[in-house]
């Protein structure tokens, strides 16, 4: 009589052709993953092994038992404890490789307690049901929380809730039949409760390759725009990032009236720093400076390096007097600082300047704070000076900087 395959055994099938095309996706994406190549490569194994296994099942009855069965049900505990490796991998957390390995050896005895005798297929079943079950909740604890916080709740949720579903379900199935309450029916055999739990997973691995790679590229996206904006060295803000921000500010200043303020920070004699100490020191130096003023400011302050030695800060919503004050303590807060490092203390020079109707745009404002930092330097340096609405300005501080 030939062989003929249940639609049970077809959705497996499904199930099999899908994952093995999203494991040879992975695998791709595992080289241009950066960082996230080793999580990559665990959702290949995931995808693989999940492939191998449902081919198995679904051909049971064709192959020999030992594959057909214990192999096959193995290879599905297997498959979940990959991804959960992969989940945790992805978002940094601990992967717990001592609980993984005694959830699989513990897995790896029981089915070989079972055997392949077709009489015990419920008891297969439900010790497959059930530590498949752990391990997929154990992945959703243990990444529920960082994912939330990178990716919102509602995504987190969406993709946590039918994984939790499933585990409800299939710790349901397993412990019917520990509890004498039913018998699982065999994998194959043409059963709704089958054919649903089938079907689910054909959806649920789906979301969760095309949803975890969302997210992969989401993040790749994310921080190829923060190289783009951030400055290699200190982290801070690139120039380019502190004049998206200014202009974002300056239209707002011009429809809502709020005043802001800026401060250019510039570290005295630093020529003479790496000279006398190395460029090695010197960066040391500014990244020492820029968390000092990261420390030393608001959590609605922005701190940007504009530069070489020259940093930026912006105040929201800050007057003049405020903005001085707040320049004067990162000054000391930086000259009664020590590095860790064999180099000098440090001092700096700032100078400080608010948004006033005579700006035509945000780059007078930072001319005039620019003007007031070479004041302060050309006074002595370690100091503060204000800057001049440009309509009150001497035509002194209109010297050009090199002339100082």
């Amino acid at each position: 009589m030939p062989f003929s395959l249940t639609t049970v055994q077809w959705l497996l099938l499904a199930v099999a052709v899908q994952q093995s095309i999203f494991a040879a996706a992975w695998l791709a994406i595992e080289r241009l993953a950066g960082q996230a190549g080793r999580s990559a490569r665990f959702w290949a194994l995931f995808c693989g092994i999940g492939a191998a296994s449902v081919t198995l099942l679904a051909l049971r009855g064709v192959l020999p038992d030992l594959l057909g069965h214990s192999i096959a049900d193995f290879l599905l505990v297997l498959s979940a404890a990959a991804g959960r490796h992969a989940a945790a991998l992805f978002f940094e957390r601990p992967t717990h490789a001592v609980e993984q390995t005694l959830t699989l050896a513990l897995a790896a005895i029981s089915l070989l307690v079972y055997g392949s005798d077709a009489e015990l297929d419920h008891w297969r079943v439900a010790v497959v049901c059930l530590f498949t079950a752990w391990i997929a909740a154990r992945a959703v604890w243990g990444v529920h929380a960082p994912m939330t916080a990178e990716f919102g709740a509602p995504l987190t949720w969406g993709l946590h809730m039918p994984t939790l579903l499933l585990c409800a379900g299939l710790i349901w199935r397993g412990l019917a039949v520990f509890l004498g309450h039913a018998a699982a029916p065999e994998y194959r055999s043409p059963d709704p409760v089958n054919e649903s739990l089938v079907l689910a997973m054909l959806v649920i691995m789906s979301f969760l390759s095309l949803v975890y790679g969302g997210m992969l590229m989401a993040r790749l996206v994310r921080r190829l725009r923060d190289l783009a904006l951030r400055d290699n060295l200190t982290g801070l803000l690139n120039r380019r990032a502190a004049q998206q921000l200014l202009e974002r500010e300056w239209a707002s200043y011009r429809q809502k009236d709020l005043p802001f303020c800026v401060l250019m920070i510039d570290v005295d004699h630093f020529k003479r720093i790496n000279d006398e100490h190395g460029h090695a020191v010197g960066d040391q130096v500014l990244k020492a400076l820029a968390t000092r003023l990261q420390d030393g400011t608001r959590p609605s302050d922005h701190v940007a390096r504009m530069g070489g030695e020259e940093f930026l800060v912006f105040l929201p919503q800050t007057e003049l007097t405020s903005a001085q004050a707040a320049a004067e303590r990162l000054r000391q807060h930086v000259a009664t600082w020590t590095l860790d490092i064999e180099a000098p203390s440090f001092t700096v020079s700032i100078g400080v300047a608010q948004a006033a109707s005579a700006d035509k745009a945000f780059d007078d404002l930072l001319i005039r704070a620019d003007r007031a930092l070479y004041e302060a330097k050309s006074a002595g340096r370690n100091r503060v000076h204000l800057a001049i609405s440009m309509d009150l300005e001497p035509p002194h501080l209109a010297t050009p900087a090199s002339a100082l």
